[in-house]
């Protein structure tokens, strides 16, 4: 199968049934790719940006994870609105962006593009996302499709950014000899949870001995389905 139709089928598998997109010359071949399937669809928006933003609420709401995809260039750097909502409250989001062919880059020519739309999307969504990369190879598309799932939706939730190239979207890939994500070690998550409840441990006893006690509840909890604990 391509690549494009894989991509597609490991969305599908996190049970996502529709894609918020605007297409374009640099992800043609991934949104040509929703051609006859019956799992997983795409609604077409009139601004990125938008489509961002719509992502954001639907992984509010749940259940389950939403999904962009848009071309490259003001494409992608029109999902930066809504990747910094998603951002800043902890909201799990996966942006797919198309890229100019792998040939057409600029690398290390010192200009500053070299393909139509060329733009380091990558690096530009650096500080606002918990992981993004660049394909940099057809064979290592279920390896980096699992571990932006994992970053995105493990510890803190937020959003990442997955940079395909054109030229690797329509190479034929066999998914049985594809490299897979091997989960990290936790401890850091447990280490955070060790601090955290000494933390809440002190917030009680100072709560036991107010007079007239105020808790101040964000909406981290109602993201983190931590009502009850709360009361």
């Amino acid at each position: 199968m391509k690549v494009a139709d894989y991509i597609l089928d490991h969305l599908s598998s996190l049970g996502i049934k529709h894609v918020f997109l605007i297409t374009g010359g640099a992800i043609a071949f991934v949104v040509d790719a929703f051609h006859g399937r019956k799992d997983i669809d795409y609604i077409c928006f009139q601004h990125e940006q938008a489509a961002a933003m719509a992502a954001d609420a639907y992984s509010r709401l749940g259940p389950g994870i939403a999904a962009t995809m848009v071309t490259s260039g003001p494409g992608a750097t029109n999902l930066i609105t809504g990747i910094c909502c998603s951002w800043f409250d902890s909201i799990p989001a996966i942006h797919i962006t198309g890229q100019v062919n792998t040939f057409e880059q600029k690398a290390n020519s010192g200009v500053r593009q070299v393909g139509f739309q060329e733009t380091d999307i990558v690096a530009v969504v650096k500080p606002i996302t918990k992981f993004a990369a660049q394909l940099d190879k057809a064979e290592n598309i279920r390896y980096l499709l699992e571990k932006a799932t994992y970053i995105a939706t493990s510890g803190r939730p937020g959003p990442v950014v997955i940079d395909i190239p054109q030229n690797f979207q329509r190479v034929e890939v066999d998914p049985k000899k594809l490299r897979g994500f091997i989960v990290p070690n936790e401890k850091q998550y447990l280490d955070f949870g060790q601090k955290l409840k000494a933390k809440v441990k002190k917030s009680i006893q100072l709560l036991q001995k107010s007079k007239r006690p105020v808790l101040l509840a964000g909406g981290g909890i109602k993201i983190a389905h931590a009502k009850e604990d709360l009361l």
